[in-house]
């Protein structure tokens, strides 16, 4: 199969193809896993704004970051009362990672 396309750059998102194909995950894991990737680095996002744009309930979005979490894809830690950080990995190089990457990038950018 020969794969020819002339997608914009600008309005699509790159994602691990590896988490596509784990059969582990079900398919709406999978939606909201390229959805999260595809949000701005730093940005804050409700569960609300998540909700709406992937037209999901809230337990159903729950059950879809339990499963993300449980395969390491995604971090979830509460900083305040109501914010929240999700660091988000993929195969070879799990959530936990970020986080610790980001946490050592904040460390060096403190000490300046």
């Amino acid at each position: 199969m020969i794969i020819r396309h002339r997608l914009p750059y600008k309005s699509f998102t790159k994602i691990d193809r590896y988490v596509f194909a784990d059969r582990d995950l079900s398919d709406g894991a999978k939606v909201l896993y390229g959805y999260m990737c595809g949000l701005r680095n730093g940005a804050n996002f409700s569960d609300k704004y998540i909700q709406a744009a992937l037209n999901l309930s809230q337990p159903v979005l729950a059950r879809r970051k339990r499963e993300l979490t449980k395969a390491g894809l995604i971090m979830v830690e509460q900083i305040s009362a109501r914010i929240y950080v999700i660091y988000i990995g993929f195969k070879g190089y799990p959530a936990e990672q970020v986080k610790t990457d980001w946490e050592k990038e904040e460390d060096k950018y403190n000490e300046k």
